[in-house]
C-alpha cells in the first residue's frame, strides 16, 4: 500500500551546513516525513513551488524539456526503499510502455512538481519514519536572518546597496552566519544575494 504525499515545507537542516530538510506531508492526514536534501535540489523545489522564473534552464528544467522533446512524461514517483538513512525512489516515465528509473527522492519530487505528477511513499517506510508535528525553528531563524540582513545595509540613506559594500560585509561574516543568511535568502527568493553568499562560502 502507498501513501500519497505533498510538499509541506523546506527547512534548513542542522547538519551538514549545506543540507535542507524536505518536509513531506501525507495528503490525507497530518503526519510528516523529513528527507535531507542538498542545496541545489532545495533551490529547484523552491523555484517550482514559488513558480519563480529563471534566466536560463536549470538542470531539472532541462530534463523536462528533453522528456518533452521525446514525447515522454513522468506520471508517478514512488519512494520504495529506505536503508541507513537514505531513501530510494522510482520514477515512472511513459512513452508507450512505462519505464521505471531509479532516482534520488529530491530529484524525483522536483520533477514530479514540474510534470504535475503525484508522488507516494510505501506505507511501511512512511509509518517507520513519520512524525506527528512539523519540526520548525522558523521564528528564531527569521530573527537571525533579519539581523544579518541589517549588517548588509549601510547606515546612510542610499538608493540601493553597493555591491562592494555587500561583498566586504560577506567576507567579514563567519561561515555559520553566511549559511544562515544563505538559507534566509533562498527562503525569501533573493537568488542574486544567495549566489553572492554561495560564492563567498566556496572560498572558505
Amino acid at each position: 500500500m502507498k501513501i500519497e504525499l505533498q510538499v509541506a515545507d523546506i527547512h534548513a537542516a542542522a547538519r551538514p551546513s549545506e543540507a535542507f530538510s524536505l518536509i513531506l506531508k501525507e495528503k490525507e492526514g497530518e503526519r510528516y516525513v523529513p528527507i535531507i536534501i542538498g542545496m541545489s535540489e532545495a533551490r529547484a523545489i523552491l523555484v517550482e513551488l514559488n513558480q519563480s522564473p529563471t534566466h536560463r534552464p536549470l538542470t531539472h528544467e532541462l530534463f523536462v524539456s528533453l522528456a518533452d522533446s521525446f514525447s515522454c512524461a513522468l506520471t508517478e514517483v514512488d519512494i520504495v526503499h529506505y536503508a541507513n538513512g537514505v531513501y530510494y525512489a522510482d520514477m515512472l516515465m511513459k512513452r508507450g510502455d512505462g519505464t521505471l528509473l531509479d532516482a534520488r527522492p529530491s530529484d524525483a519530487i522536483s520533477l514530479a512538481l514540474k510534470f504535475n505528477a503525484p508522488f507516494f511513499m510505501n506505507e511501511d517506510i512512511f509509518v517507520a519514519n513519520c512524525m506527528e508535528d512539523l519540526p520548525s525553528d522558523e521564528e528564531s531563524e527569521e530573527k537571525e536572518y533579519n539581523e544579518l540582513m541589517e549588517e548588509l545595509t549601510p547606515d546612510e540613506d542610499e538608493n540601493g546597496v553597493n555591491d562592494a559594500f555587500i561583498d566586504q560585509k560577506l567576507k567579514e561574516m563567519s561561515a555559520d552566519e553566511l549559511q544562515t543568511l544563505l538559507e534566509g535568502a533562498i527562503e525569501s527568493e533573493d537568488y542574486e544575494l544567495a549566489e553572492k553568499i554561495q560564492k563567498e562560502l566556496d572560498k572558505r
